[in-house]
């Protein structure tokens, strides 16, 4: 269900959505071929990284999903989103997306929500910031 304008207050946490980052997941969104950081674990170690990576793009779609979440069909619709990553996120990491109302604000006769999203790994750093919005009616 969609939150109400009347629950839009600055410095409310939204929700909070944690995924687990499993190679399987990872495979699903990226495609499997050889020499290739997503899927080939010995090319990623080749590369310098510890295992495979997830596509920077997975972090993004949990976001989406937090906000679509929070706002509903007016991040869907409307919802604006940019982020930047900051830190790898690998196969078998455990993500969890944190978003704050950072602003409220009358537009075409909604009210759009600013949200600061970021995303942290199981040791609690931040692999991914941003800003996403959406509008909800009235």
């Amino acid at each position: 269900m969609a939150t109400t304008t009347d629950e839009v207050t600055i410095g409310r946490e939204l929700p909070q959505l944690v995924k687990d980052v499993s190679q399987r997941r990872i495979d699903a969104y990226s495609g499997v071929r050889p020499r290739y950081i997503h899927s080939d674990e010995s090319w990623a170690r080749a590369k310098g990284f510890r295992t495979c990576l997830a596509q920077g793009m997975m972090s993004t779609a949990y976001v989406s999903e937090m906000m679509t979440r929070f706002v509903g069909a007016g991040f869907v619709k409307g919802g604006k989103l940019s982020m930047s990553f900051i830190k790898p996120v690998y196969a078998g990491d455990r993500l969890t997306v944190h978003g704050v109302i950072k602003d409220r604000h009358p537009e075409g006769g909604a009210t759009r929500v600013v949200v600061e999203v970021w995303c942290e790994n199981q040791d609690g750093e931040k692999t991914a910031v941003g800003t996403a919005s959406g509008l909800l009616p009235g």
